[in-house]
């Protein structure tokens, strides 16, 4: 494993999980059943006004999605905001990642404009940011994708029993992805 790396360690029990999972491939059965565990909802997301509806996206993964829908705002000559969150978590480790994407249609905007990006409203941005505490307070992490998710933990020379497929083998990719094709 590279050393320096900032996330695993920080988390030195995650390493180890990484190590004994992808190097050693000591834990097949293990990756296994939790790839089949289904992620829940948390009860606490309920008290989040702003939310309209969530959707769980569980497969036999590694990770799940919460999809988050929040309210539509609407104002003037037919502007429409729809907004979400996906809150992906890992069923390997206690860790999680936050995406957000905005709908939005205008009289002057032909069609509906997609964009992906970071928490630009205060709807979004207050939602993120309870989504966060209950998280946490659940004993998750949450990964940057700055610094975080596209790290490298293994250069593919240490994995002789995984396939390459791109560049570098990053901690999203161990912890999000069905690398080993085993479920």
């Amino acid at each position: 494993m590279e050393h320096g790396k900032r996330f695993v360690n920080e988390n030195p029990e995650i390493g180890m999980m990484l190590e004994q999972l992808y190097v050693k491939r000591e834990l097949d059965g293990w990756y296994k059943n939790k790839c089949a565990q289904e992620i829940e909802i948390p009860n606490s997301f309920q008290a989040i006004q702003s939310i309209k509806n969530m959707e769980v996206k569980n497969s036999i993964n590694p990770s799940s999605e919460i999809y988050i829908q929040m309210h539509d705002l609407k104002g003037a000559d037919g502007f429409w905001l729809g907004q979400q969150i996906t809150l992906k978590i890992s069923k390997l480790a206690p860790v999680f990642i936050m995406d957000f994407c905005y709908q939005l249609r205008h009289n002057l905007i032909d069609g509906l404009y997609d964009i992906v990006g970071t928490a630009e409203s205060l709807e979004l941005i207050q939602a993120s940011n309870q989504i966060r505490r209950i998280m946490e307070m659940d004993g998750y992490i949450e990964l940057s994708y700055l610094y975080d998710f596209y790290d490298t933990v293994y250069e593919w020379d240490s994995l002789q029993d995984i396939q390459p497929f791109n560049r570098r083998f990053t901690l999203g990719e161990a912890l999000f992805t069905d690398v080993l094709e085993l479920c």
